[in-house]
């Protein structure tokens, strides 16, 4: 992942992807892109030129504001800033304008912040929602009281279907950082799978920085969210990586049982989600 588009609005709770992003440019060379999206005040007036001047005086100041605002903060993280620019963009829709400016500009990650906890979209945020399930870009989700930390593990938690390139993009993003990362899987009774041992000793042909594998019994009283979440309380990975379908929403999954606010790794430790290639 070479360029990284990292999406601001101000606010205080946006300040965690800017977080996580420096703190991974700090791990790997990249380039970050700080981003934000803004709706104009249109003048009212029937000429055009007066409301094309009026954005491009408004977008002109976003974009200063913007780019004091990112100074500012490497300089309250105390870190010397690598290779980055600032980019202002005036749509009325902020998830749309992420959408088309990652795709358009080849972005290899979009890196937004989340909100707190409660219901799934304060949880996630309804623009960050939007983004994961529509984007093509892989997409790092910041919950807003990520406090800045070496990236050590990435949890990838798998359904197994396309394991290899699955996981082989998942352990390149890992092996970019010098992290390690941990499988997890939760099966169904009567699901046949191998010795973990065995898969084990297979994938680390392939893959070093392979460390753990967790294949445990779905508990369906639990869900699939409390199960992770337990499993994410026990080993604290840095990260947790998932695929999400286009045809199947990944919410479906992750929130099935009606107390998604008990779940709080969502708002502790950061998601990177990728796109499930079609079949």
């Amino acid at each position: 992942m070479e360029k990284i588009l990292v999406t601001t609005d101000f606010s205080k709770h946006s300040k965690a992807g800017l977080r996580f992003a420096i703190q991974l440019a700090t791990q790997k060379e990249v380039e970050l892109v700080f981003f934000h999206c803004f709706q104009a005040l249109i003048p009212t007036t029937l000429h055009r030129k007066r409301i094309e001047n009026a954005i491009r005086e408004q977008t002109a100041a976003h974009l200063k504001q913007l780019e004091s605002f990112v100074e500012a903060y490497y300089k309250s993280l105390k870190v010397t800033p690598g290779p980055y620019r600032c980019a202002v963009l005036e749509d009325f829709s902020p998830e749309s304008a992420i959408l088309d400016y990652a795709h358009r500009n080849k972005f290899d990650l979009i890196c937004i912040s989340t909100r707190g906890a409660g219901s799934i979209q304060k949880i996630i945020g309804t623009n960050t929602s939007i983004v994961i399930l529509k984007s093509s870009v892989p997409v790092l989700a910041v919950p807003h009281t990520y406090r800045v930390q070496t990236i050590k593990t990435v949890l990838y938690a798998s359904d197994l279907e396309n394991i290899n390139e699955e996981l082989s993009k998942v352990v390149g993003f890992a092996q970019s950082v010098k992290a390690k990362v941990d499988l997890a899987h939760f099966y169904y009774p009567g699901q046949i799978l191998l010795d973990k041992e065995m898969l084990k000793a297979m994938w680390r042909q392939k893959h070093e920085c392979l460390d753990q594998i967790f294949l445990e019994k779905f508990q369906v009283n639990e869900g699939f969210t409390g199960q992770l979440d337990q499993l994410v309380k026990k080993t604290k990975p840095s990260m947790i990586a998932f695929y999400t379908h286009t045809n199947k929403t990944w919410f479906d999954k992750l929130f099935s049982s009606s107390r998604s606010e008990a779940y709080s790794f969502v708002t502790k430790t950061p998601m990177l989600v990728f796109r499930k290639t079609a079949k």
